[in-house]
């Protein structure tokens, strides 16, 4: 009965989309923290469902977000990101300190013998990093609830700062390695097939709530057409929605983001740079529901 609860919890949590690596260290911390230790992640993680629900239900699931027919993002909206990244810091640096403990540790075990006291440490960081993170995606809802934003939205602004216009590598976050044979490990990137199966499998991931993102700011924009709104930002949006449905391995805006979205993220560069967490980016992009 208690495995199929872990069993449950693991499929679960594969099912709501988290990054490879992530389930992977997940999964070895599950059957190392006992029955008890998932019983209480489970009930951490259901605090985080209630708050999503709640959101869904005021915001629409993630893929019915619309982004103005403008193109741009109004400054508000960036405020309100960037609040929400400011609430939710304290969280940020308690999981960036736990996984880098779990890392140091494993890096630790290839050029030492396998003490007790290194075992035990990483046994105690690893079941104290499942409840983090229910409390991260718990705080993290929570803080769009408070700033009036859906996870939607958050996620739209999330991929268009950091991926299409600061450059991040959306195979940021908790370090994975796919070995020759297939076969998944914690620990650091040592081929290069390892990356390019992250890399697909990630802008897979995003490239599936992007892109209706997208068909919903072009029909809102068809269906009431501005004036003042730019010819050659219809052309941009019409190619690039063209361009991710002949392919579905495509960073959205990999060409070139649109001046007048780019006008729109300018002003908030360092802010946003300060927000960005390279070691939580496969935590922080957990699809929890389409």
């Amino acid at each position: 009965m208690e495995s199929q609860k872990s069993s449950s919890t693991k499929k679960w949590l594969m099912g709501c989309g988290i990054g490879c690596g992530a389930v992977v260290l997940i999964g070895i911390i599950l059957v190392v923290g006992g029955v008890v230790f998932v019983r209480n992640m489970v009930n951490s993680f259901e605090e985080s469902e209630d708050i999503l629900k709640e959101l869904t239900e005021k915001y629409g699931k993630i893929n019915e977000y619309c982004p103005s027919s403008s193109g741009a993002i109004a400054a508000e909206r960036m405020e309100a990101f960037l609040k929400t990244r400011e609430i939710i810091k304290p969280e940020i640096q308690e999981l960036e300190h736990t996984i880098d403990i779990l890392s140091k540790e494993y890096e630790e075990k290839q050029t030492e013998k396998k003490g007790s006291a290194g075992v035990l440490k990483k046994i105690r960081t690893g079941i104290g990093l499942i409840p983090k993170i229910a409390e991260f995606l718990k705080k993290r809802n929570q803080a769009l609830l408070d700033v009036e934003m859906g996870i939607g939205e958050y996620y739209y602004i999330y991929s268009l700062a950091y991926y299409c216009w600061l450059d991040k590598p959306i195979i940021d976050g908790v370090p994975i390695n796919i070995n020759k044979n297939n076969e998944f490990d914690f620990q650091h990137w040592e081929y290069e097939e390892s990356e390019e199966i992250r890399r697909d499998l990630s802008v897979r991931e995003l490239h599936k709530i992007i892109l209706p993102m997208l068909k919903n700011q072009y029909e809102k924009l068809m269906q009431n057409p501005d004036k003042e709104i730019s010819e050659n930002w219809r052309r941009a949006l019409e190619k690039e929605i063209k361009d991710m449905e002949a392919n579905r391995y495509r960073l959205v805006w990999r060409d070139g983001m649109p001046e007048v979205i780019v006008n729109s993220l300018r002003p908030y560069k360092d802010r946003l740079e300060a927000s960005y967490s390279s070691i939580l980016n496969n935590i922080e992009l957990l699809m929890e529901q389409r």
